[in-house]
């Protein structure tokens, strides 16, 4: 009887700190993905163009530049500005066309990388 409870005891130990890390995660998330709070100098708009010269970021070029052919990536680019107010405000304060959001990041800081074609 006495192994069974120190067996029992264990697994409970040894379980526990994985759902309070899973819990940890989703709450840290759900954060970082309201952009209510997020400001305009928060939002970096990037010109896709503009990595192609820069040997260092050419494979990012070459993937946001699938991207612009694909229309289910540019579907989700669009669904998520339908989603987010805030940020569709922001953008049109910097006078960015919508329609031509390719991908939307978001940054360590909590910050929004908009990349547009």
């Amino acid at each position: 009887m006495n192994k069974t409870v120190t067996i029992a005891l264990a697994s409970l130990l040894a379980v526990s700190p994985v759902a309070g890390v899973a819990y940890a995660q989703q709450s840290m998330d759900a954060d970082t993905m309201a952009t209510g709070s997020i400001s305009a100098d928060k939002v970096n708009v990037v010109q896709i163009s503009t990595l192609e010269a820069d040997q260092d970021q050419r494979a990012e070029f070459d993937r946001l530049s699938h991207k612009v052919n694909d229309p289910a990536a540019l579907e989700k680019a669009q669904s998520e500005l339908q989603s987010d107010p805030g940020l569709t405000d922001i953008l049109a304060s910097k006078n960015v066309q919508l329609n031509n959001v390719v991908e939307i990041k978001t940054a360590a800081d909590g910050g929004k990388i908009v990349y547009v074609k």
